[in-house]
């Protein structure tokens, strides 16, 4: 079961790159501090969930969703 939390994070955090990666450069970085504060969390944190260290929390997923205005997560 362990190994299921792991790899769904890891996943979690490889879609969230794609998205980020998906943005034109100038974008990237602001979108990030967006999404961080709206999920009213440091900087710090909002990157380890992009790195895949740590799982994202389901209502996070859905308000980055819902800023990012699109589908980014496989739930």
């Amino acid at each position: 079961m362990n190994m299921e939390k792991k790899l769904n994070s890891k996943q979690d955090g490889n879609a969230l790159r794609h998205y980020l990666r998906s943005l034109p450069v100038c974008e990237s970085s602001q979108m990030a501090k967006r999404l961080a504060d709206g999920c009213k969390v440091p900087i710090y944190t909002f990157n380890n969930w992009r790195s895949g260290l740590v799982r994202i929390p389901e209502l996070a997923k859905d308000k980055i969703e819902e800023i990012a205005g699109r589908k980014i997560f496989h739930k």
